[in-house]
């Protein structure tokens, strides 16, 4: 990035999610305009945009009319091709490298990157049909994991676990919609993230490690820190992490996710750039929580020092919770952090949003838990 951004210059946004409408929200907190870039017209994106353009897809036609009239782009996790990426480029300032454009894009580039780094990987192979999945269990086995490579395919996130050859089938129909990763499966003990920020200066923040914990298809998962690990596994996150946002000259935000197994090996699972839902749980737990953070590196702002806020955190999904129970919280607690939307258009009473539950330890944030009776 060679520009300066100063306040009043349009920041184009692209997506609708809650992290798409918190970085927005990051942006006009520092003054700058907001412009939005979306599929749907009711979204939590709009209420912090000073304009919103409705498009039937992400197409050529939609991004140049965004692009041609924003000043920066940021854009949502999965939703765009490398192709829809150079575009952008061409036009107006996206902040990532072809490197970090290519990882952001496609799993098989992002797998091989890190390989070819030094970064220890699940074994995996390319696979676009059911004979190279044949000849590629022979050495990774059962089970193994099918991934699409594209990820702003549909259902990119749905990985398939495959047990047997009865599962072939349904590989099958995964195949067709197109190109995958056929992964080896790692038994692991823990599985942890780390975020990193950097600016354009070098200036970079490491956030507290976490975990993601499941909690089955129909809630979806909550994000706890901090992570029990040894800390000379911490460190060697904080480490593989740091290195990997010098080597990708990262401006802005990447998430590495990590396993780590009963002998304290670690694979690295990937590393995505941009933020995803997890980054909610910073909110309020840290001194400058993860929005504001990659807004002000994508700008090219100076990175304050980090400080951590809270011991421990718990962050979870509203459509996990009783409302009632969490609007009684909103009310009474100026610990936790509440991030609530009611998009514009939408069911007054309808809420989406998340609540941080923050304590002395995790074990101190699941008592406030049971006792507020939080969890519907």
């Amino acid at each position: 990035m060679t520009r300066d951004f100063y306040p009043g210059q349009t920041i184009g946004i692209i997506g609708a999610s809650i992290p798409s409408a918190l970085l927005a929200q990051a942006a006009g907190r520092l003054g700058y305009r907001v412009a939005s870039l979306v599929l749907e017209d009711v979204n939590p994106v709009r209420q912090f945009a000073s304009w919103q353009t409705v498009a039937e897809s992400y197409n050529d036609q939609a991004l140049t009319y965004f692009a041609e009239r924003v000043d920066l782009v940021m854009v949502e996790l999965g939703l765009l091709s490398n192709r829809s990426f150079q575009l952008l480029n061409k036009l107006t300032e996206v902040t990532l490298s072809d490197d970090l454009i290519a990882i952001t894009t496609d799993r098989l580039i992002e797998k091989a990157y890190l390989d070819n780094h030094q970064c220890l990987v699940a074994p995996y192979s390319l696979v676009t049909n059911i004979e190279d999945i044949k000849e590629a269990v022979e050495y990774l086995g059962f089970p193994c994991v099918l991934k699409a490579s594209q990820r702003n395919v549909a259902q990119a996130d749905d990985n398939l676990i495959l047990y047997s050859t009865e599962d072939y089938s349904a590989a099958q129909a995964k195949l067709e919609i197109g190109t995958c990763i056929l992964e080896a499966w790692i038994p692991v003990e823990h599985k942890a993230s780390l975020t990193i920020v950097r600016n354009q200066q070098g200036e970079t923040l490491l956030y507290p490690i976490f975990e993601e914990v499941s909690q089955g298809d129909v809630s979806g998962s909550q994000v706890r820190f901090p992570v029990s690990l040894p800390a000379f596994i911490q460190e060697e996150i904080e480490r593989i992490g740091f290195e990997l946002a010098q080597k990708l000259s990262l401006v802005g935000a990447t998430t590495l996710k990590v396993f780590i197994t009963s002998a304290d090996v670690i694979y690295v699972n990937g590393a995505t750039i941009g933020l995803g839902q997890e980054a909610i749980f910073t909110l309020g737990t840290t001194s400058m929580d993860q929005f504001q953070a990659t807004v002000r590196a994508s700008l090219g702002l100076p990175l304050p020092e980090l400080r951590i806020m809270a011991k421990a955190a718990i962050s979870i999904p509203l459509n996990q919770l009783n409302q009632e129970q969490v609007l009684t919280q909103y009310r009474l607690r100026n610990d936790w952090h509440f991030a609530l939307f009611n998009p514009m258009g939408s069911d007054p009473d309808k809420l989406s949003g998340y609540v941080v539950v923050t304590g002395d330890s995790l074990a101190s944030c699941e008592r406030q838990i049971e006792i507020t009776e939080l969890m519907a």
